[in-house]
């Protein structure tokens, strides 16, 4: 193999690992969901009851509402006539609970613990 083309493959590896990373920064950026609420409208919580259906509790200035969301669109459930407490939750809570917010939590969680399970 010639320096040349050597260096044509280099480049040419070069330029996809750019593009896969410009690709996945663009994700990121256009994600639906991960841009902080700057408004007065956030979603407090969501309870998914199936692939495509959901519940959230929304806050709109002072007032809460329960939707609906659905394949067919999204619908209001209730408007709830006192606010409801949105607390942390506590370590008894079952499985929800025991595992993290976020996948790099699990994945440290996971690792301490196969660490921990080795002799």
């Amino acid at each position: 193999m010639s320096w040349t083309e050597l260096l044509r493959v280099f480049g040419g590896l070069v330029a996809v690992i750019a593009v896969f990373v410009a690709a996945l920064w663009l994700l990121k950026r256009l994600q639906p969901g991960s841009r902080a609420s700057s408004g007065p409208m956030r979603v407090l919580s969501t309870l998914h009851l199936a692939p495509r259906e959901r519940l959230l509790l929304v806050q709109v200035g002072e007032q809460q509402l329960l939707l609906g969301s659905s394949a067919q669109g999204l619908s209001c459930l209730h408007v709830l006539s006192t606010p409801v407490p949105l607390e942390p939750p506590s370590a008894g809570q079952g499985l929800s609970a025991a595992l993290p917010a976020t996948f790099p939590d699990w994945l440290r969680r996971a690792v301490e613990q196969r660490g921990k399970a080795k002799p």
